[in-house]
């Protein structure tokens, strides 16, 4: 039995904090060497075993906690650091590596791996480095689009692999496997052509097979799962896809969107459901009596099941869409996150307070962070010249792009920072309704001076304590000056709608700062050039854009800029009006606020009449 002690300076306030992490302790190899090969990019010593992809959830685990409670140092870490920190990187210990590892990839391996990723890359570089320094196998897949550009593509077909027992060296497969992947490895229906070569498989909603480890994929983008939290929460690590190569882990359950439901409509019952929780298709080695390896190849989607391959969320989201309801456990749960977290949880009551608090300091770091991308992106700008708005074009928009656009613009992340905000609304509306149906699940501490008696109270004491609690958490910004502007969350959730993703404007724009207000006088103003030609002016660029800074997934479809229409779309409620629908018995009044604010009563729209199908809005269950 062989321990390491891990410690932490967590900075708080200008204040260092000493934290000493509990020992990390390494328990008798769970997989030991058993077979053995004498080719390929690296020796090969063990079969991946339900067994191993525990010893890799707590790989994948410790990175996370050094990432979100380490110093500074491992908190902005990006992935050469993650790779090569002893504090990070378990697998820099031989006790964790364990016998017959492989030794640390070369440096020139590990600059190029981060030099080059993005979240598609960095989603499989960490599974394949973590299969190379234990001696497993691994493969990768080359995918074919059914139409245009795999990244965005309907459907895509495996047509290919690459193969770490047939490859030339560790170098030359790392170097392969980022280049040759993108997005698109993941965009693989079930039971479809050549479904069985895919790199992943989606995975039961079950705590012994959602782990850290596991992936989630939602339209262009790609995250691993790092931690599961005592509430069920999942809470994931990526990379960005822009040049700053930073690696983010504030986002959670908020990015667990897009799981298409079943169809009844096309032989292939599974046809688009690619998006959603997945688990890596562990390859497998065959083996002579000696166990000396002959081939490597994928399991099967039946040699997948001990892994927890099952197509069960397709099969739930699709109840939640004809049904609208899951029951479980007696608990009628009204969504596919209520689901997840229902199953996930490993506590007997939810203590909601507490996780308020948590989720608003998580809440407030996530948008910090989006200051510092802010500010680069201006510098180019300033240095570069402005940067073309993907206008209508057929293989890429606003969300998946290339170029300085896909660098410096951000409405993917946008995306995500308002899905955090929502979902702590969904946590909590999912806590009044639990309080109400099962108040046993429901543990009410520090709500006490509101001597609680009903859903109603409960709801009315939510909603005061998030109003507290975004009041009282902060953060700065820089404007076109060089001023620092401070922001607490009640002012970013007032402006949630206003913050711009568009590089070429100033930093007082992409904060949501309103023409006419004194927060936007100081702001430089551009117009935003079109790949279509030419140039849009500011106040025509910023009113065609409202409906992109409201969306709650991303889209695949073109972009529009001139043609955009600007009113008539939905719009989500905010937290405050989401929670109102508990009080209307109490507060009728507020059913008029809540419906107008939603968007329910469009007005005229002139853009939209005369803009291309496409670009007409559509109702979205996520908005």
């Amino acid at each position: 039995m062989n321990s390491s002690i891990r410690t932490y300076y967590v900075r708080c306030i200008g204040v260092a904090l000493l934290v000493i992490v509990a020992p990390v302790v390494f328990a008798q190899d769970p997989n030991p060497p058993s077979i053995k090969s004498g080719q390929g990019a690296w020796p090969i010593r063990r079969q991946w075993t339900p067994g191993e992809t525990q010893h890799f959830a707590q790989w994948m685990e410790h990175i996370y906690i050094a990432k979100t409670k380490g110093d500074t140092e491992q908190r902005i870490a990006k992935l050469d650091k993650i790779l090569t920190d002893p504090k990070i990187n378990l697998l820099l210990d031989p006790s964790f590596a364990g016998a017959g590892s492989n030794p640390q990839l070369s440096r020139g391996t590990i600059s190029f791996l981060h030099n080059i990723t993005d979240c598609a890359k960095f989603s499989m570089t960490l599974p394949a480095y973590y299969a190379y320094r234990r001696a497993l196998p691994w493969m990768v897949s080359y995918v074919t689009s059914t139409q245009g550009d795999v990244r965005t593509a309907p459907a895509n077909v495996p047509v290919g692999q690459l193969n770490s027992f047939t490859s030339g060296s560790a170098d030359a497969f790392f170097r392969d496997m980022v280049t040759g992947i993108s997005s698109g490895n993941y965009r693989v229906e079930p039971n479809s052509t050549r479904s069985e070569w895919s790199d992943t498989c989606p995975v039961s909603i079950d705590k012994q097979f959602l782990i850290p480890g596991t992936m989630n994929y939602t339209d262009g983008h790609c995250l691993l799962l790092a931690q599961v939290d005592k509430y069920g929460e999942l809470h994931f690590i990526n990379a960005s896809i822009n040049r700053t190569r930073d690696i983010f882990t504030f986002n959670g359950m908020n990015t667990v969107a897009g799981i298409e439901p079943m169809t009844t409509e096309d032989p292939n019952p599974l046809k688009g459901c690619f998006q959603g929780l997945r688990v890596f298709r562990y390859p497998i080695c065959e083996t002579n009596g000696s166990g000396v390896v002959t081939k490597v190849r994928r399991r099967t989607d039946a040699e997948m099941e001990e892994f927890g391959a099952s197509i069960e969320q397709y099969q739930k989201i699709t109840q939640v869409t004809t049904e609208h309801v899951i029951v479980e456990d007696g608990l009628r749960l009204q969504s596919m996150h209520e689901f997840i977290r229902y199953r996930m949880k490993s506590v007997d009551k939810i203590v909601p307070l507490e996780f308020l608090h948590e989720y608003v300091k998580e809440l407030a770091e996530m948008y910090q962070q989006r200051d510092t991308f802010v500010q680069d992106a201006w510098k180019n700008v300033k240095t570069g010249g402005l940067i073309a708005f993907p206008e209508e074009n057929k293989d890429d928009n606003i969300f998946q792009s290339v170029g300085r656009w896909e660098d410096w613009s951000s409405p993917s992340s946008d995306v995500d920072r308002r899905n955090k905000y929502f979902y702590l609304a969904d946590w909590m509306d999912n806590a009044v309704r639990w309080y109400e149906s099962a108040p046993q699940l429901v543990d009410l501490k520090g709500f006490e001076k509101y001597n609680i008696k009903s859903k109603e109270d409960f709801a009315e004491a939510i909603v005061e304590e998030k109003r507290i609690a975004f009041k009282s958490h902060f953060i700065e910004y820089v404007n076109t000056p060089g001023q620092k502007v401070k922001l607490s969350l009640a002012d970013i959730e007032e402006r949630i709608y206003d913050m711009s993703f568009d590089p070429n404007h100033a930093p007082e724009i992409r904060w949501g700062a309103r023409p006419g207000t004194p927060e936007f006088v100081t702001a430089k103003v551009n117009p935003t050039p079109s790949s279509k030609g030419g140039t849009v002016p500011f106040e025509l660029a910023y009113e065609k854009q409202a409906y992109y800074r409201t969306v709650c997934q991303r889209e695949t479809e073109k972009s529009y800029l001139r043609n955009m229409f600007t009113a008539g779309y939905p719009v989500r409620v905010k937290f405050d009006q989401q929670l109102d629908k508990w009080l209307y018995g109490r507060y009728p009044e507020r059913l008029a606020q809540a419906t107008m604010t939603a968007g329910a009563k469009p007005a005229a729209t002139p853009a939209a009449n005369t803009a291309p199908a496409a670009a007409q809005p559509a109702a979205s269950a996520t908005r």
